[in-house]
């Protein structure tokens, strides 16, 4: 009996080993579900911030080419800001040219217009003096001179109208470069702002696949560990499977030992039933024998 209560005691206690390691698996197999959960998050978020950073390095690439394009449109305006500023410059110079010119052929027209004022005058003279033929000689001349001082008078008019018109050109001209000027700085300024916003947009792609990269790298580290985890927890709860199984043999060990045990009790209780019953067909087998004998002999004596 102490055998078999040592026995139940090794039962127990394996039962309960076999309970502790069973539990441990399990919660090593729900450790590994969650580093598997976890595994699948962080290779899907670490895949999305790869996308974003390659989207992030494409839209760096386009605004690159955007920046190009602007800065070669305001070095092409600049150019022609530069070429406009020296047509204004050439026509500003051929308007004062030119009122210079019509000054001059004022001056011109206005010595002419006196010569012929006063060829006209002396004309008159001459033909007060009774010379009508050296009067009529100075009254042509007077007339041509005068003609002569209108056209030039007119010249002058008209090279001052068209110095004032280039004047006024060239100002226009001037303003067009200048404005074309404006618009070249204010591209290369958009050029300069494109750049920085390439620089941050690529700085931010290669930010972003850098932790695309190591969330990757955590989720393959996760994976790894979850399958350790996991076949961790398998080993644990096959342990206690066979820890359990041990259990259950040392209890039938158990009980076939108490079962022996009962049948050895009653096998002695047995044999010493069988002498009593044979002592008592002995004794009443005497018993009949001596009655036998007993009443055999008084039918002796009566024969005598």
């Amino acid at each position: 009996m102490a055998i078999d209560g040592t026995t139940g005691k090794d039962a127990v206690r394996a039962r309960v080993v076999a309970a502790e390691d069973i539990a441990a698996g399990a919660g090593l197999l729900q450790a590994a579900g969650d580093a598997a959960r976890e595994t699948v998050e962080l290779a899907a978020q670490g895949a999305a911030d790869v996308t974003r950073a390659t989207d992030q390095l494409a839209a760096a690439a386009a605004i690159d080419g955007i920046s190009d394009a602007v800065a070669g449109k305001a070095v092409r305006d600049t150019i022609a800001a530069a070429a406009t500023l020296d047509t204004a410059a050439d026509v500003q110079a051929i308007a004062a040219l030119m009122a210079g010119v019509s000054a001059a052929d004022l001056d011109r027209g206005m010595v002419l217009a006196s010569l012929a004022g006063q060829l006209r005058v002396a004309s008159d003279i001459v033909g007060r003096m009774e010379m009508p033929v050296l009067s009529e000689f100075l009254g042509v001349k007077g007339r041509q001179l005068h003609g002569l001082g209108v056209n030039e008078i007119g010249r002058a008019m008209a090279a001052a109208a068209l110095a004032s018109g280039m004047d006024g050109m060239a100002e226009r001209l001037t303003a067009l470069g200048l404005a074309e000027v404006a618009e070249g700085l204010r591209e290369l300024d958009t050029a300069d702002a494109l750049l920085d916003a390439r620089d941050e947009a690529a700085s931010a792609g290669i930010r972003m696949a850098a932790t695309g990269v190591a969330e990757l790298s955590a989720a393959k580290a996760e994976a790894k560990a979850a399958r350790q985890l996991a076949g961790a927890g398998v080993v644990m709860v096959a342990q206690g499977a066979g820890e359990a199984g041990a259990a259950d043999g040392l209890d039938a060990g158990t009980s076939r030992a108490a079962a022996k045990a009962t049948k050895g009790a009653a096998k002695p209780a047995k044999s010493g039933a069988k002498p009593a019953r044979t002592s008592a067909k002995t004794a009443a087998k005497s018993s009949a024998k001596t009655s036998a004998r007993t009443s055999a002999k008084p039918d002796k004596r009566a024969r005598g």
